[in-house]
């Protein structure tokens, strides 16, 4: 196909119907992209400002993408395997996963290849549909930890309190964010340019209609959905914070525990625990335990949780002020290549929660032994080489001959005492 600077004069000169002179001059931008006279628009071309660093970019994307996909369904399948999905909590992480593997599957793999090529080769239907699918599951995501936090600060507030199912939230959450993205199509404009000129037969551009109310639209979408919801999950945490803060002596909780075990059935994780339950339930000293074990899984809980919603706020924030901030800029042939280069890291940036959540997830689930393990194997520390020098020392030495005319028995109280104790760091 020809084109060359009458095609320019015949888009500015000619009246096309129907196409707003905004979007004319998009496509003015885009053909003076092309050097060649001759160009098929039916075939995909490369953006000449991401011609010679493309291969980094598709590495970055598929590490991305495999890494994510694998890590998503190993955490599902450790919440199934270990019936953690009776606690709330855990069910929400699933659903995290869900949008999650969504995106490494669908999203990601056509955003690289739209942000990598210059011309629109995809049709009409992904041209109105691909925006709407891009934003779902960062809306899931943000929703579903706005949801951990109310629901957890409601059982830390009154632990006898039935909670909303999980799985009716979770669906809530996604019949809202597809409600949230519908009116994406009414600002899409698809372009049949054989219409209007014959030498484009089959050849479309996909173009946002960024008038004066698309402009307020995307900044609404931007303190709704990103920066209210995470402002209010943040101080749902720190209340959280102070809930816990509040728990910290042993006495208080011990009592509560004591009446909990013999007259709740709730569906939180440690109330159902068989082990903690079976070892500790019937003794006011070893209730105290069981007690200062549960307010030391909640703050643990809490910590993960938090910098799991942190991860996810930070990785998000460029894209989002990015996407407000290109409204009031005007992107031409001269700038383009820095808008591609920086939307493209920032996509990538902002769905880095795929692996950050699940590694958290991990590391949330896994003992002080294993993690002592790797940081030994990866040397993160120097305090397993010291832990190391000191056993082999210890087993160097002779053992001490046992001590004369002393009792060798343990009184049954002092059992009763290192059972406690033994069971607590088991635990």
């Amino acid at each position: 196909m020809k084109m060359g600077k009458s095609l320019d004069d015949g888009l500015t000169n000619q009246e096309f119907p129907g196409i707003p002179r905004k979007v004319l001059l998009d496509i003015i931008n885009l053909l003076m992209g092309f050097r060649n006279d001759t160009v098929d628009f039916r075939k995909a071309h490369l953006r000449p400002s991401v011609a010679t660093i493309y291969p980094l970019f598709v590495f970055m994307y598929a590490l991305l993408v495999s890494s994510g996909l694998v890590a998503n369904v190993a955490m599902v399948v450790s919440i199934v395997k270990d019936k953690l999905y009776r606690d709330q909590t855990y069910c929400y992480l699933i659903n995290i996963a869900i949008a999650n593997v969504l995106v490494c599957l669908v999203v990601l793999p056509i955003s690289l290849t739209i942000l990598l090529i210059q011309n629109w080769i995809f049709g009409s239907f992904l041209c109105y549909f691909l925006p709407m699918l891009q934003d779902i599951p960062l809306h899931v995501s943000t929703l579903t930890l706005l949801l951990i936090a109310w629901d957890r600060l409601r059982f830390l507030k009154d632990p006898m309190k039935p909670r909303i199912p999980a799985f009716v939230c979770a669906t809530g959450s996604w019949l809202t964010a597809i409600c949230l993205v519908l009116p994406y199509p009414i600002y899409t404009t698809y372009i049949d340019l054989g219409k209007y000129l014959p030498q484009f037969q089959g050849v479309g551009i996909c173009v946002v209609n960024l008038q004066d109310d698309m402009q307020e639209y995307l900044r609404g979408l931007f303190i709704a959905l990103y920066v209210l919801p995470l402002s209010v999950t943040a101080y749902l945490f720190v209340r959280m914070s102070r809930e816990l803060q509040e728990a910290e002596g042993p006495l208080p909780v011990m009592v509560y525990d004591g009446v909990r075990a013999r007259t709740s059935t709730g569906s939180h994780d440690f109330r159902n625990d068989d082990k903690l339950s079976g070892r500790f339930r019937g003794n006011n000293h070893h209730d105290s335990y069981e007690a200062e074990l549960d307010v030391r899984k909640e703050k643990r809980s809490h910590r993960y949780l938090g910098t799991i919603a942190t991860m996810f706020a930070i990785c998000l924030c460029p894209l989002m002020v990015l996407r407000v901030a290109k409204l009031a800029l005007t992107e031409t042939y001269d700038n383009s290549g820095h808008f591609d280069i920086t939307y493209t890291m920032f996509v990538w940036f902002a769905f880095l929660p795929t692996t950050t959540t699940p590694a958290l997830y991990a590391a949330w689930r896994m003992s002080r032994t294993t993690k002592e393990r790797l940081r030994g194997y990866f040397r993160f520390s120097g305090r397993g080489r010291s832990v190391n020098t000191d056993t082999r020392s210890e087993r160097s030495e002779p053992p001490l001959p046992p001590p004369r005319n002393h009792y060798t028995s343990t009184p049954r109280s002092s059992e009763a005492g290192l059972s406690a104790t033994s069971n607590f760091n088991n635990s």
